[in-house]
């Protein structure tokens, strides 16, 4: 592997060489290079990242909740992992200076269905069991005793798992940088702009500034910017940046202590401080960056959309008060949902890429990123398989969805 981190580049410029250059520092980028500078390695890691300050990453805007709440096995096995790793991740980044706070709030997760959805979360919930979650249905009057504010007349059954809850995201997303540098990851501040291949492989990532950058493996974790990167050694992943809204508000009456709520229809909320942070994807908006949300779809999108779904699930919301709204862009799977981890450019055997979670990043990226360290190391996952959620399956045009849950 290619270890010394200064060399000679074409026509005499200086450049830089690394064992792995990950394009994309978010907190997916940066667990990769947490697992691989951990590993004890002789890996040199290169993150580069367009947007230093994260101002448009992703990550920072989102709920940061962690659920083990899947249909798919894979998803579940990630999710259990990855919510032990945060409980514990003071000690999982012993000695890293400056570690900020990840403020992981235990409060649970509640899946509530009508009964047209009963069946599918039943049979959710008997998987999740079998693989060691601890998961509790509740039907429709002992969701009442236990959690009384909930009170849409079509809720026939929940599932409560009491053990996952959410984490800040803005801290997850350091604390991994940070996590990152302190196992010898360094840190570039630059925008790819081409991808070089020899031989079948792809050898040189070139920077908007003429920085020149020579690698062993590429990790490309660019987020809803993935099929930018990917265009550039001729692939073409089925991957689109979403715009999601959430919003905050305080309620003027008071509620008991809730988890994270969320509905079929993909409305969630939780406790945020003195208030309350959620919202409901918006579906039916094309996909496409949006840069101001007090115009057009968005415009009147809470008063008119979110808050009587909202006051129909909790009747109490009917006197909430909207302090805020804000937005990120997901990298939303156009096929599945689903995330598509490991190759994906045909002709190019050393770019591998972990992207499409269409909302699940953060509860997964202590999983995925110890995954991308060991296809980077080792060749192939040695932890959770995750075959079936590789490229191919895009490839054979057979989708592998989440089913009963958004």
């Amino acid at each position: 592997m290619i270890v010394d981190k200064r060399g000679q580049g074409r026509g005499g410029a200086e450049a830089m060489k690394y064992s792995v250059v990950i394009i994309g520092g978010g907190i997916l980028g940066s667990a990769a290079a947490f697992f691989l500078g951990r590993s004890g390695k002789d890996v040199s890691v290169a993150v580069v990242e367009a947007d230093s300050t994260y101002t448009h990453a992703t990550s920072p805007q989102g709920a940061g909740g962690v659920r083990q709440q899947f249909s798919q096995p894979e998803n579940i096995a990630m999710s259990t992992w990855s919510l032990a790793f945060y409980k514990r991740f003071e000690e999982e980044m012993a000695g890293v200076p400056d570690l900020p706070d990840l403020n992981f709030q235990e409060q649970g997760y509640l899946l509530v269905v009508s009964a047209d959805g009963a069946k599918i979360l039943r049979g959710n919930q008997a998987l999740q069991e079998l693989m060691g979650v601890k998961a509790e249905l509740l039907d429709r009057d002992a969701l009442r005793r236990r959690f009384p504010s909930i009170l849409r007349d079509d809720i026939a059954l929940g599932c409560y798992t009491p053990d996952d809850g959410w984490i800040d995201p803005h801290a997850g997303l350091w604390g991994f940088r940070r996590g990152a540098a302190h196992h010898g990851a360094d840190y570039i501040d630059g925008r790819v702009t081409g991808i070089e291949t020899t031989g079948g492989k792809a050898t040189v990532v070139t920077l908007a500034d003429g920085t020149v950058i020579a690698a062993d493996m590429i990790i490309n974790t660019a987020g809803p910017w993935v099929g930018e990167i990917a265009r550039m050694t001729g692939a073409d992943l089925p991957i689109v940046p979403m715009c999601r809204v959430q919003h905050f508000w305080k309620c003027a009456v008071e509620t008991e202590k809730l988890p994270l709520v969320k509905d079929e229809s993909g409305l969630f909320f939780r406790p945020e401080g003195a208030g309350f942070a959620g919202g409901r994807p918006s579906f039916e908006i094309e996909p496409g960056f949006v840069d101001d949300i007090y115009r057009g779809f968005f415009a009147n999108y809470f008063e008119e959309t979110v808050w009587p779904m909202l006051a129909a699930l909790v009747p109490k919301f009917e006197n909430l008060r909207l302090e805020r709204s804000w937005f990120g862009h997901y990298a939303q799977n156009q096929l599945d949902g689903n995330m598509i981890i490991g190759p994906y450019s045909p002709g190019h055997d050393n770019i591998i890429t972990a992207f499409g979670f269409s909302g699940h990043g953060i509860m997964h990226a202590p999983a995925v990123g110890r995954a991308l360290s060991e296809l980077v190391l080792h060749g192939s996952y040695q932890s959770i398989d995750l075959a079936r959620l590789e490229y191919d399956r895009v490839r054979r045009n057979e989708p592998y969805a989440e089913t009963g849950i958004k």
